[in-house]
């Protein structure tokens, strides 16, 4: 029994290590207004070679992800610039997308939703409460759903069980020997 449960333990923590020459740090949700936004895009090349990349989204709209190929040093970052261009028949719609990342011979997917707001009213309108609206909304918590459940989140919350239910087995082992060798 315990050679099995250190078995599992050495799995799970070999599972959730993982030596990715690719780092993208990018929003999992962006919300656009009328014009044509830029957005940040960091990436790093965690290997010790300098290495070619490319970046690329995949939206049925138009984005353009610039510079969309180059070189970056050995274990150093760089910021690209993705450009969204919004258009009037895509207010108030939103979009699943990828971004896609190729450093070397490794691609990096990056999951993104992208919000376009409708264009807000000339005229003031009274404030209207009704439900699913104000302090707690669907589309608010809709948006920090996607944000908070990625796959990631949902690996590192099985481990944490995992690893509480491994650590409650040594106490009660532990405590077993103690009060048997007394």
């Amino acid at each position: 029994m315990n050679k099995s449960l250190c078995a599992l333990a050495l799995f799970l923590l070999f599972c959730s290590v993982s030596a990715n020459a690719i780092y993208v740090d990018f929003p999992s949700t962006i919300i656009i207004q009328q014009e044509q936004e830029d957005f940040p895009v960091t990436i790093r090349n965690d290997e010790e070679i300098a290495q070619d990349f490319s970046a690329k989204i995949s939206a049925p709209f138009e984005a353009i992800v610039s510079p969309s190929n180059g070189s970056i040093a050995a274990e150093k970052s760089t910021i690209l610039s993705l450009s969204i261009i919004p258009s009037e028949e895509l207010e108030g719609n939103s979009f699943e997308t990828t971004l896609e990342i190729q450093i070397g011979e490794e691609k990096a997917f990056k999951n993104v939703r992208i919000i376009f707001k409708e264009e807000a009213e000339t005229e003031e309108e009274p404030e209207v409460q009704t439900i699913g609206t104000g302090l707690f909304s669907f589309a608010d918590f809709d948006a920090f759903t996607a944000i908070i459940f990625t796959p990631e989140n949902a690996l590192n919350a099985f481990l944490a069980v995992v690893a509480a239910i491994l650590l409650i087995a040594f106490i009660s082992r532990f405590v077993k020997r103690v009060e048997g060798s007394k």
